[in-house]
């Protein structure tokens, strides 16, 4: 039976939108496809894992990326030859800004590990309200549905490719939203985002586990929790435009 080794960095630190809702999604597709999933959890301080299959990494508040950057910047490396070799990174809001060449703007000037080539700047109008995205990450367009809370610009340099393209929304503040380098993607949809949109998370599981020679395939096992996803879609779907008053 194949093993899947799933990554989840700050577990802790880096989940205030429900972001371990996507390590959840991961591994509980992942055992209904019949596949192990071995789940480790790196936390400030914690050795280098020497690899992994699959890596997430959640979000969070500037104050919590500061706490974090020093044991975040040892992966600087290892992250960039993981996904050279193939395994997929999905880095959400902070986490995927962390992952960036550096954040600034509103006193912030924190240097980033450069695993996404953008740069992200505060101090951009905040979003917090439902938005809508379309994205081809793997395979035919996917329009996918999540939540946005942010004051952020991300910029991606020239020749990074986006993640998707803003329906509705803000996203990265110029009608795109995310980053993408290979099999790993960075974006602000939360939700979160891969239990509402099983298309997604089994593409993100069948680049993970093709990579080490195994076969990832959906099947009646999956169904209970696809439609549980499009309900909930469908939510959103309902109340796009809907604001919400940012804390």
């Amino acid at each position: 039976m194949t093993t899947l080794s799933l990554l989840q960095l700050y577990p802790e630190q880096l989940g205030v939108s429900g972001d371990g809702g996507n390590v959840v999604a991961l591994a509980e597709r992942a055992r209904r496809a019949g596949l192990d999933v071995e789940l480790v959890e790196h936390r400030p301080g914690d050795s280098l894992p020497v690899g992994a299959d699959l890596v997430v990494i959640g979000s969070g508040p500037l104050s919590t990326l500061r706490s974090i950057h020093s044991d975040a910047l040892r992966f600087r490396e290892a992250l960039s030859d993981w996904a050279d070799s193939g395994v997929p990174v999905v880095a959400i809001g902070g986490g995927m800004e962390l992952l960036s060449q550096g954040i600034s703007g509103e006193g912030a000037d924190l240097e980033g590990l450069g695993f996404f080539d953008a740069s992200a700047h505060r101090g951009a109008k905040r979003r917090a309200n439902y938005f809508r995205v379309e994205t081809a990450y793997s395979g035919p367009s996917l329009t996918l549905f999540g939540f946005e809370d942010h004051a952020t610009r991300f910029e991606l340099a020239a020749g990074a490719s986006a993640f998707g393209t803003v329906v509705t929304g803000g996203g990265n503040g110029d009608g795109t939203e995310g980053v993408s380098r290979g099999s790993s993607f960075g974006t602000q949809l939360k939700g979160p985002v891969l239990p509402l949109h099983p298309e997604l998370t089994d593409r993100v599981l069948a680049s993970a586990v093709s990579r080490i020679g195994g076969v990832y395939d959906a099947g009646p096992a999956h169904a209970t929790l696809d439609e549980y996803a499009r309900q909930s879609r469908l939510v959103i779907e309902k109340n796009l435009e809907r604001a919400f008053k940012a804390m």
